[in-house]
């Protein structure tokens, strides 16, 4: 029984590590496709998705 309780803690820690993580998926995404997290993009850029949660725009 207790084998099964320490197997459901470490399922348990392992689900939530992601969680943080979730928050910056947007803007590490929008890095990884050479675009920058702005509050409104220039006039030669491209509007390609969001950064911050949805706060600024990924410009590229």
């Amino acid at each position: 029984m207790r084998i099964l309780q320490l197997l459901f803690a470490v399922v348990i820690i392992l689900l939530l590590q992601d969680v943080p993580a979730s928050g910056l998926s947007d803007s590490q995404q929008c890095r990884n496709n050479h675009g920058h997290c702005r509050r409104l993009c220039f006039h030669t850029e491209r509007w390609e998705g969001t950064c911050g949660n949805g706060r600024l725009r990924c410009c590229r």
